[in-house]
C-alpha cells in the first residue's frame, strides 16, 4: 500500500465525521506516518514510553494486556478505520500498559503526541474528531464490560461474528476465546453445538 492510498482513507474516514478544510488536510498530512506492521510484529508493546498513536489502514490487529501469571486477555481486535494504542497512557504520559499486536500484514498511519497536540492547537475540527472518537471508544467497551457480566459466552460469540464477518479466517482460535473469556476447548464445543443446530447445515 502507498501512501496516498493511506491518506486518502484517513481522509475519507475524517471527512465523513467533520468538516475539514483542505490546508487543514495538508497539514495533517505533514505528521501522520505511514507504517507497515508485519504478521505477529507489534505497532505497541506493554512498557513502552513515548510510543505513537494509529489509525488503521489496512489489516487486522489484536489489543490484549498481560496478568500478573503471564497470561494473555484479549481487549478487542481493530480493523480498518480503527485506532489503536494505548489511549490513557498516550495522553497521561504513562508507560503502555497494553500490546498491539498485528494478525496480518497491516498498515497503520501513526503520529505522536506532541505532533497531535500541535494538530489540535491548529485545526479544531480534528480535537472534535478526537473526543467523538474518545467516546466511541468509551461506549464500546461499556457495552463489552455489560456483555461480559450479563451474556453467555454463546451470544457474545455470536455478537462477534455478526460484527466481523470472517474473522475466523484471520484471528486464531484461541484468541477469540481470549476475547470470549473462555479456554479453547470450551469454544471448540460452542461451536460444536452451534453447527449441530444450524438450520443451514448439510
Amino acid at each position: 500500500m502507498d501512501a496516498q492510498e493511506a491518506y486518502q482513507k484517513l481522509y475519507n474516514y475524517t471527512s465523513q465525521r467533520v468538516a475539514i478544510q483542505p490546508a487543514d488536510w495538508e497539514l495533517m498530512k505533514q505528521y501522520y506516518h505511514l507504517r507497515k506492521v508485519s504478521k505477529k510484529d507489534f505497532f505497541l508493546k506493554e512498557g513502552s514510553t513515548n510510543f505513537n498513536q494509529g489509525f488503521v489502514v489496512d489489516g487486522t490487529l489484536r489489543v490484549y494486556y498481560t496478568d500478573t501469571k503471564g497470561n494473555e486477555h484479549v481487549l478487542y481486535f481493530a480493523f480498518a478505520d480503527w485506532w489503536v494504542g494505548d489511549l490513557s497512557a498516550f495522553h497521561f504520559d504513562d508507560a503502555a500498559t497494553l500490546n498491539v499486536q498485528a494478525l496480518e500484514e497491516s498498515y497503520i498511519l501513526e503520529i505522536s503526541k506532541e505532533d497531535l497536540e500541535y494538530l489540535f492547537d491548529q485545526i479544531p475540527a480534528l480535537e472534535r474528531l478526537f473526543r467523538v472518537m474518545a467516546q466511541r471508544t468509551l461506549a464500546v467497551l461499556q457495552k463489552r464490560f455489560l456483555m461480559t457480566v450479563s451474556a453467555h459466552a454463546e451470544e457474545r460469540y455470536q455478537e462477534l461474528l455478526h460484527r466481523h464477518p470472517g474473522i475466523e479466517q484471520i484471528v486464531a482460535q484461541h484468541q477469540i476465546a481470549s476475547y470470549l473469556g473462555i479456554l479453547p476447548e470450551s469454544l471448540s464445543r460452542m461451536k460444536k453445538k452451534l453447527y449441530v443446530s444450524s438450520p443451514n447445515k448439510k
